[in-house]
């Protein structure tokens, strides 16, 4: 079985890589196909790949903040003429790569297309190849969906255009969630399977391996706050009180970042550790408390772990999503407003109950157990095979 995979971006791809890992493992071929970064990124996760797209059109449509995401109530808000612009910006991007990635499946015979849901392409391309298009959702999330029913409206003719007929229904669409995580709503159900960590790969240095003198807290800004800092010079001032709090405490602090904001952190405390982006995969064994901006993906590698969390959500719907499934799991607290990350006592409260409260550890150890539980990425590779 010939396997193409497709991402709007490489964040998007970090929760399909293990299963790309078994489709190889089991003798199948897998094919990464994007634009540069998507294609450097798989490289990096020891996948084939190849080029199709870039360019300044796809990196402005696709930049943290370009375009608005709605919560789910959101879209149904929304107005036909909004939606009409927002199909206009889907078939702008999409013009940059669609044939080269159809054509790609075509000459490389793809049999099954993988995509994360908001990558439409990849749906396009199954239903122009007649070959099943699966959905691969990066976690908890509750409006993709709905999305990708106004995409079957904005992109009927484009699919019409590339011989299918219409914007197709994925074959499958897989929830790498716990039923316990799952946000309810009207999104349609997926396979539940075992979300297996993975965050890129590094030589380990010593106090990666080592266990910390004192409970470490590891400190995940992500990239919707990199770009407040980027743009500011300034962390996000919940983040500033929590580590502040967290020196309080004397704890050992983890803060991975891409190096290109390192100039800006020159204020916070001389005990935190500073690092470049760093896989958090291996130091969670370590950690104590992870505090992190809402990102499905750090927080499933949290949960995976049983680790609790903190999260500062941003302010985009789905991470305050995120937020609120980790608060109503019992394994963590979220200060979801404005005004509660801005109030330095309210902060340093959060942060000490978490280090001090059991019945955190046991939430987070009861959702790593219902993750444990459910069919892997091996399981997974049979359900692929029965849909070709």
């Amino acid at each position: 079985m010939r396997v193409l995979v497709t991402a709007l971006v490489p964040s998007h791809l970090v929760p399909m890589v293990p299963l790309t890992w078994a489709l190889r493992a089991a003798g199948h071929q897998v094919l990464v196909a994007g634009d540069p970064d998507l294609v450097a990124f798989a490289a990096a996760a020891g996948l084939d790949t190849r080029r199709v797209g870039g360019g300044e059109i796809r990196r402005r449509l696709t930049r943290p903040g370009a375009v608005a995401m709605p919560d789910r109530a959101g879209m149904e808000r929304r107005a036909n003429g909004e939606w009409d612009a927002a199909g206009e910006r889907w078939r702008t991007r999409l013009g940059g790569y669609l044939d080269d990635l159809v054509t790609l499946g075509r000459q490389w015979e793809a049999d099954l297309v993988m995509t994360d849901p908001v990558e439409f392409g990849g749906l396009v391309a199954a239903a122009a190849l007649g070959v099943p298009g699966v959905v691969h959702r990066w976690g908890p999330d509750d409006f993709t969906t709905p999305l990708l029913r106004r995409a079957g409206v904005q992109l009927h003719d484009l699919c019409l255009a590339h011989g299918a007929e219409g914007f197709p229904d994925p074959a499958l669409l897989i929830d790498p969630s716990p039923a316990s995580l799952l946000p309810g709503g009207d999104n349609t159900p997926g396979m539940l399977t075992r979300y297996v960590p993975y965050c890129g790969t590094a030589e380990l240095p010593d106090w990666a391996v080592r266990r910390p003198e004192r409970p470490r807290a590891l400190l995940c800004l992500g990239m919707w706050h990199g770009r407040v800092l980027a743009e500011t010079g300034e962390l996000p001032p919940g983040f500033r009180y929590v580590l502040d709090a967290c020196v309080g405490e004397g704890l050992d602090v983890l803060f991975p970042i891409d190096a290109q904001y390192h100039s800006a952190l020159a204020g916070i405390p001389a005990s935190v550790r500073v690092v470049d982006r760093f896989p958090i995969g291996p130091v969670m064994r370590h950690t104590a408390l992870a505090v992190h901006h809402g990102g499905s993906g750090t927080s499933m590698t949290s949960f995976a772990s049983a680790v609790p969390q903190l999260v500062l959500p941003g302010d985009k719907p789905f991470l305050r999503t995120t937020g609120r499934l980790v608060q109503e799991s019992g394994a963590g607290v979220s200060l979801a407003t404005e005004a509660e990350q801005h109030d330095p006592r309210l902060v340093r409260e959060a942060l000490a109950g978490l280090l001090a409260g059991e019945h955190h550890r046991k939430a987070a150890r009861e959702v790593r157990a219902e993750i444990a539980s459910l069919p892997g990425p091996v399981e997974l590779v049979h359900t692929l095979e029965g849909l070709i």
